[in-house]
C-alpha cells in the first residue's frame, strides 16, 4: 500500500464526521497532498477527525478518486481557528506537592520552595507546588518562592527560617504559610552535633 493511500486510510479511521460539499476550490486555493497544484472549480469535502484535525479530500462526497489536498492561500476555516484558540486559552493548573529534599539540596545547606493560590480569592488555599508548575504558572493563580534552610545548627535554622516565615505572612494571602511551615521543616542537624547524637538516639528508642 502507498504512503498515501496509507494516509487516506488512517484519516478514515480516526474520522469523526464529515462534511460533503464543504465548497468549490479557488485559483491558488489548494495544492495536492503528492504535488500539484488543485485546479479552481471542483468540489471538495473535509474530514474532522478525533485528533482535532481538518483534512480536505477532492470531490463534493468521498470516493475511491478523492485525493487529499492542502490549502495554500493561508486561510482559516471557522474549525482550524476554533481548536487553535482552543489550545491557546487551556491552562496548566497546580497540584499539591509534598516536598523531598535531596542529598545535593542537604549539601548546598538551602533549597527552594514554591506556593499558589487562587488570584481572585486570597483567603483560598494556599499550597505547596513543584518547580515545574510554578514554571508554568497562569494568571488564575498568585505564585510566590521563598529559600528555606535545611542544615546548620537548630538555633540558626530555627531563626531563619522563623524569619522568612513572618517575611512573607506580611503580604495578604501568604499568612497561611505560618500553618502549613514550622521553622525546623525538613532540617538536618550538623553530623556529630547534640542535635545529631540526640536525634540518632530516639530512632533507637523507636525501633
Amino acid at each position: 500500500m502507498s504512503k498515501l493511500k496509507k494516509e487516506m486510510k488512517k484519516v478514515h479511521e480516526n474520522t469523526d464526521f464529515k462534511t460533503n460539499f464543504a465548497g468549490i476550490t479557488q485559483p491558488n486555493q489548494f495544492k495536492y497532498k503528492h504535488g500539484g497544484s488543485v485546479r479552481p472549480g471542483l468540489e471538495y469535502h473535509a474530514h474532522y477527525t478525533n485528533n482535532k484535525r481538518e483534512v480536505f479530500m477532492t470531490g463534493g462526497a468521498h470516493s475511491s478518486s478523492s485525493k487529499i489536498i492542502i490549502k495554500t492561500d493561508g486561510s482559516s476555516s471557522l474549525f482550524s481557528t476554533y481548536t487553535k484558540m482552543k489550545a491557546q486559552i487551556k491552562k496548566h493548573y497546580p497540584s499539591k506537592y509534598t516536598p523531598i529534599p535531596t542529598e545535593g539540596d542537604y549539601g548546598v545547606g538551602t533549597m527552594n520552595r514554591y506556593f499558589t493560590q487562587k488570584a481572585n480569592n486570597l483567603n483560598s488555599e494556599l499550597f505547596e507546588i513543584t518547580k515545574d508548575d510554578f514554571d508554568k504558572s497562569n494568571n488564575l493563580f498568585r505564585y510566590l518562592q521563598i529559600t528555606w534552610r535545611l542544615t546548620g545548627l537548630k538555633s540558626e535554622v530555627l531563626r531563619d527560617n522563623t524569619r522568612t516565615i513572618d517575611n512573607f505572612s506580611r503580604t495578604r494571602g501568604n499568612e497561611q504559610l505560618k500553618k502549613i511551615l514550622f521553622p525546623l521543616q525538613l532540617w538536618n542537624p550538623p553530623k556529630g552535633s547534640i542535635e545529631d547524637i540526640q536525634e540518632k538516639l530516639r530512632r533507637r528508642k523507636i525501633m
